[in-house]
């Protein structure tokens, strides 16, 4: 016969039995109490789909030139004798700029000047020669035809007048009346002036310093308008019309836009870039714009007048387009719209969303399709309700 097994051995078991038992109903219980549980509500910010203009604009920079700037170099080579402006000084046109010493180009006009008294008088005795052989020639003519003198005589008084006709004096002194107007030209040359009325903006001669017609001596701009160029592209170029309002911001200046009109557009691209030339003009009262600042010009390209709009942040990216997710009731509802122009704040919404609609901005990329969602602080409505959280313990 076997062994028996002692009553107080088998008791043990039963109890490590029955303890198993105990445990593995407990935590059956739990784990389906917590798959009950739902998840937590996403937090977000919302704003209502609402009606508005929106326009979209095209950016380009460029560098402010005033409306007219000219660049003074003189005609002739010489020595600076004066420079009576600075950089900054204001001038009107005519103003003197600098002056070249003329001691030289005077000492020609004197020359020339002498040259032009010497020709006025050969030509006066040219006229009195010419006068004197016209009245012997016809005196002789009439003593040839008479028979009292012979033909070699009267041909000698003819040959007398053709000389004495010759316009040699004249020419000569035409000559030197054109040389002496050169001289008096190049004494005028040595000083030079303002063609317009500006500011001089640079200053390259001083003093004693030699210059030529291809030293760039001083700068003159007109600041009373300002203009900047700017190049766009061929998709653009035909939605911008000449007289269009554009805003100009300078930001070393102020940070409000100032206004300026299309003054110019390029009939043909660049060569080299590809793109359009745009000249936009723009008055400068105070003179506070000034050449070389840097300028950001905005031109509206598209309008959408009474749009539906959102906020562009409520846009998702997806790879077949964008959707916006709504919320009702506290659950978040993703829905695929139609896009349209932005302004880069909000965005024409033109298929999808009704005007009302309250639309998901911050919060966003953590929703998926019917998430419950808390907004802006407010009060977690699903779990909230009574027994949302399940029986509280007794």
């Amino acid at each position: 016969m076997g062994k028996r097994i002692p009553v107080i051995g088998a008791s043990i078991l039963t109890g490590v039995f029955m303890l198993s038992l105990t445990l593995s109903g407990c935590g059956n219980s739990l784990t389906t109490q917590a798959s009950g549980a739902k998840s937590p509500a996403v937090p977000v910010a919302v704003e209502t789909a609402k009606r508005g203009d929106v326009v979209k604009e095209l950016v380009a920079s460029g560098q402010l030139v005033g409306e007219q700037s000219v660049v003074v170099s003189p005609k002739i080579t010489g020595k600076v004798a004066s420079v009576p402006v600075e950089v900054g000084s204001a001038v009107n046109a005519g103003d003197v700029l600098f002056t070249l010493d003329d001691f030289d180009i005077r000492v020609q006009v004197q020359q020339s000047e002498a040259s032009v008294s010497v020709a006025q008088a050969k030509q006066k005795v040219a006229e009195d020669s010419r006068d004197n052989a016209a009245k012997q020639y016809d005196r002789y003519k009439q003593l040839f035809e008479q028979g009292a003198v012979s033909a070699d005589t009267f041909d000698s008084y003819a040959l007398k007048l053709q000389q004495a006709q010759s316009e040699e004096p004249e020419a000569t002194l035409a000559q030197s009346q054109a040389a002496l107007a050169y001289q008096r030209n190049q004494l005028a040359n040595t000083v030079i002036v303002s063609p317009i009325a500006g500011i001089v903006a640079l200053r390259n001669v001083d003093v004693g310093g030699v210059v030529s017609s291809t030293t760039q001596a001083i700068t003159v701009v007109d600041l009373s308008r300002v203009k900047v160029q700017v190049s766009v592209g061929e998709q653009q170029i035909g939605k911008i019309k000449q007289g269009q309002e554009v805003k100009v911001f300078v930001p070393a200046v102020r940070a409000d836009s100032f206004t300026g009109v299309v003054a110019n557009l390029s009939p043909a691209a660049d060569a080299k870039t590809k793109g359009y030339m745009i000249e936009v003009k723009m008055d400068n009262p105070g003179q506070a714009l000034k050449q070389g600042m840097f300028a950001e010009v905005h031109i509206a390209t598209d309008r959408s007048e009474g749009a539906l709009t959102v906020p562009v942040d409520a846009l998702v990216a997806r790879s077949d387009g964008s959707v916006v997710y709504t919320v009702q009731n506290g659950v978040a509802k993703e829905v695929q719209v139609k896009a349209g122009i932005s302004d880069g704040k909000v965005t024409e919404i033109t298929g999808g969303l009704q005007e009302g609609d309250q639309v998901v901005v911050l919060g966003q990329q953590s929703l998926v399709d019917g998430a419950r969602v808390l907004v802006g602080g407010g009060e977690d409505k699903a779990n909230s309700q009574p027994g949302a959280q399940g029986k509280q313990p007794n």
